[in-house]
């Protein structure tokens, strides 16, 4: 039995005729004549009768259609599945963000996107940018908001904008008071730290590094909110992305550092192979608003 021989009878029993229904499916009136003879040669019944002009069910053939039918309606509805997954209608996309980017950007465009589209299944979680590029390489992730990637020949890296970072103190601490506090002042200094692999980290680090001066920190730790609530209670000064510390946070106070800049270049990272319809479209359209985004904070 075959889907073409079902379907050949629903347009039988709709057009009337055997005729009919080739026309309707652009088949000569022989294939639609063979459909059924094979079908009735396979089941042992006869199928149809004819009444006057018209062809009719059997006996026999209206309990198989009232049964075969439903395996139709089945293929219609898959059918219409897998179209809308094939068009980007239907689908599971997986994006991970740092949080910073995507509390202030890009929740609004997910919020939208489920919006215009609510079949398609959605896995969103905020990481570090770290563990955002292992979720993709390891297929668990499909999009990523994040910084530049480690070369690798299987991920593509599209820049947006530079995210970058300032000097949050206490609000009474003694390097308030200077007009310009450059990297030298920060030396006798405790710095709360996030964890060593992180980006944030590995910027400041490089340029205590190179520099030359000593970076002191005995905190670190893993959470940038966290991070915040020492600095207010006046543990030490954390160097933080300025999107974490807009508005400044009570009992703070947000200085730049003179003659250096701290800076991460925040893009959209994936696999260069396809990705599915769905994911492919978000991936579009993320691209181009967080451009457009990126090139007005320039």
């Amino acid at each position: 039995m075959e889907l073409k021989q079902l379907q050949t009878i629903k347009n039988i029993l709709t057009e009337g005729s055997y005729l009919k229904a080739a026309e309707k499916m652009g088949y000569a009136p022989s294939t639609v004549t063979l459909h059924i003879q094979q079908l009735e040669e396979e089941l042992g019944i006869k199928l149809f009768e004819k009444e006057g002009r018209r062809m009719h069910l059997s006996k026999e053939g209206d309990f198989f259609w009232m049964n075969a039918k439903l395996l139709l309606e089945h293929a219609d509805t898959f059918k219409k599945v897998m179209d809308n997954f094939v068009t980007g209608q239907m689908g599971h996309v997986r994006i991970g963000t740092i949080s910073t980017i995507g509390r202030s950007l890009l929740i609004p465009k997910i919020i939208d996107f489920c919006k215009e589209y609510p079949n398609i299944k959605l896995t969103f979680e905020l990481n570090s940018s770290e563990v955002i590029t292992q979720k993709i390489i390891n297929n668990q992730l499909d999009i990523g908001i994040g910084f530049a990637p480690p070369a690798n020949l299987n991920l593509l890296f599209e820049p947006i904008c530079l995210e970058p970072m300032d000097l949050l103190l206490p609000i009474g601490h003694p390097l308030v008071k200077k007009e310009e506090i450059t990297l030298k002042d920060l030396s006798d200094v405790n710095l709360l730290l996030t964890e060593s692999y992180c980006s944030y980290r590995n910027e400041i680090d490089k340029h205590f590094s190179t520099s030359g001066i000593p970076l002191k920190s005995m905190i670190q730790i893993n959470d940038g909110r966290t991070i915040i609530q020492f600095v207010q209670a006046g543990i030490g000064c954390s160097i933080l992305p300025v999107a974490a510390i807009e508005p400044v946070p009570d009992m703070t106070i947000r200085r730049k550092l003179a003659n250096i800049e701290f800076s991460l270049m925040v893009g959209v990272i994936r696999k260069k192979v396809q990705l599915e319809k769905a994911s492919e479209r978000l991936y579009n359209e993320l691209l181009y608003e967080l451009k457009i985004l990126g090139e007005l904070k320039s």
